[in-house]
């Protein structure tokens, strides 16, 4: 998690009444984390102060949280954290770096003062307690590299030094230039200006334009007075997932991009919360893609191997032929040979042709033997075709779930693609995990889009949906499928009783073609019929139909506009 220098600046603001207060507990959760229960009294309010030093979740913020209490406390979280009184709380002004002065007596009057030096560096936070003599007593993660060692018993060294300046000491020509050099203002703000990052510096080129103002000037004033008089909140993606933390509203984004909180430290547990539930969110999907992909790999075996056979199938013309040679001319096989050559009969030039035999055998037993094979060979070939057929499309099938698996973007199409792999066989039901609150995949309603000229049209999700929206649309909608290749089911919803234009049934026709393996064509043939015309064969698995009285349409793949409810 990445925290910007001015969402410290607000948190350090929103921390300090925490100066002067005691560290009633403190705890390490894991070698990354440390809990600090501080309050002014014993039984006072309690402020519970995380840290977390993770690589990829580094945090510091209030929580309201409850953790397990751990086993045991390490020495040093012990001796100078637990009962210390915090008597500062300051952040540096140039970098994401805060320290915690700290003060502890014990019983017999010894004094043990020390320093909490906290890190918020993206992938490098971390956290490290630094007695008076500089000597780091204990550290979240021992880390060592060519220009610093933090390891408990090293002498603590700072981070380096930033080449880079507070806006307020940037020199205007220095800045200027760096402006002409990079491709974007924004670029030049974070290449220059200290306690830069890409949000601050987007909101920065945006109020310089809104105002007219010098870039520069702008950069100083929103730093020396950051507007903390409004709320703190979150960047919202498109899709609603809080992906960042600001101290302030940006104005350079839409009202529904930003949501409100009470604090920074609230909008820093949102954050965290929506990252946990995507890195879960991910983690199923890399667990669905394995299985699915280990489905693919057999399926595409078995496919290799069926054509094997039938390839071996379709030389039954030779077995027959070795077959009748042998028995044309017994008596030129001697008894408990293991092969023979015979002139072929069946050739004009009568050559020799060689023959492997079954030395236990006579002549006219391996002679009824090949024909035998012969037989069987034929009988397979209709039996092995039509294994073949059915193999490609399960690998079609498998191959188009895996796409379908990437284009997933909510826990609701995660589920119902879980609930496909089931029913097809790729997974174990008693694998499936429940959730509370998760909707029922077979609910899920279809994508629906709108034609240039408003006729609503609807595609599936995924094979099951296929089955569902071609069975409940009316039998004079329009059903659209991209020719030769897996794809949605696309419908073109009947609008009083009037006929689609050209328009339409070319935009229906493109969602089609775009929702289909051949997206990434140029050109793509897709056919249509009436939904009365769509059929399912009995037995067949999902989304597999039957058509007639189509025609075909070739078009470009494209996605058309989204369907809102008011329209």
């Amino acid at each position: 998690m990445n925290l910007s220098h001015l969402t410290l600046r607000r948190l350090v603001l929103d921390l300090e009444h925490l100066v002067g207060a005691r560290i009633q507990e403190a705890s390490l959760l894991n070698p990354n984390a440390l809990v600090l229960d501080i309050s002014r009294s014993a039984g006072g309010t309690v402020t519970r102060l995380l840290i977390s030093g993770s690589r990829t979740q580094g945090r510091i913020c209030v929580t309201a949280e409850s953790f397990p209490s751990p086993p045991d406390r390490p020495p040093w979280v012990a001796r100078y954290l637990q009962k210390a009184v915090i008597r500062s709380l300051d952040l540096q002004p140039d970098d994401r770096v805060l320290t915690l002065d700290l003060d502890k007596q014990d019983r017999v009057g010894s004094r043990y003062p020390s320093r909490l030096v906290i890190e918020m560096l993206g992938r490098d936070s971390n956290a490290a307690l630094v007695d008076t003599s500089g000597k780091i007593q204990g550290v979240l993660r021992a880390q060592s590299n060519e220009h610093r060692r933090l390891h408990p018993g090293a002498t603590f060294e700072p981070v380096r030094p930033q080449d880079r300046v507070l806006p307020q000491d940037l020199d205007p020509g220095a800045f200027q230039h760096a402006v002409s050099l990079a491709e974007e203002p924004a670029e030049a703000l974070l290449k220059t200006c200290a306690g830069m990052d890409r949000l601050l510096a987007t909101e920065i080129v945006h109020r310089a334009d809104q105002e007219r103002s010098d870039l520069l000037t702008t950069a100083q004033h929103l730093c020396d007075n950051p507007p903390f008089t409004g709320p703190a909140g979150c960047v919202c993606s498109p899709s609603g997932i809080r992906t960042s933390v600001v101290p302030f509203q940006p104005t350079n984004l839409p009202p529904d991009r930003f949501e409100e909180a009470t604090s920074v430290s609230e909008a820093i547990e949102t954050v965290f919360a929506d990252s946990l539930k995507g890195q879960e969110k991910e983690g199923e999907r890399k667990g669905l893609r394995k299985q699915l992909m280990r489905s693919v790999k057999s399926a595409r075996i078995k496919r290799a191997r069926i054509g094997e056979d039938l390839e071996k199938a379709h030389k039954a013309g030779d077995l027959q032929r070795m077959g009748s040679l042998i028995l044309a001319s017994p008596q030129a096989i001697p008894q408990g040979a293991s092969s023979v050559e015979l002139p072929d009969l069946f050739s004009d030039d009568e050559k020799p042709i060689r023959i492997e035999l079954d030395s236990r055998q006579t002549a006219t037993e391996n002679g009824q033997a090949y024909l035998r094979r012969a037989a069987k060979a034929r009988k397979s070939v209709p039996v092995l075709e039509r294994r073949l057929q059915q193999t490609e499309r399960d690998v079609a099938k498998l191959e188009g779930l895996v796409e379908e698996l990437g284009r997933a973007t909510d826990e609701a199409q995660i589920e119902a693609l879980r609930a496909q792999l089931i029913e097809a066989g790729v997974i174990r039901p008693q694998l499936q995990k429940k959730r509370q609150g998760t909707k029922d995949p077979s609910g899920l309603h279809p994508r629906r889009y709108r034609t240039s000229d408003g006729w609503e049209v609807w595609v599936g999700r995924n094979d099951s949906e296929n089955d569902r929206i071609t069975k409940t649309v009316p039998r004079n909608a329009l059903w659209f499928h991209a020719h030769g290749c897996p794809g949605s089911h696309v419908v073109l919803r009947p609008w009083d009783q009037r006929e689609p234009s050209p328009e339409a049934l070319h935009d229906a026709a493109s969602l089609a073609a775009y929702w289909s393996k051949a997206r990434g064509s140029k050109t793509v043939p897709v056919n249509y019929t009436e939904a009365r015309y769509v059929q399912k064969p009995k037995g067949a698995p999902p989304g597999l139909v039957t058509i007639r009285n189509e025609k075909t349409l070739f078009v470009s793949p494209r996605e058309i506009a989204k369907w809102e409810k008011s329209t």
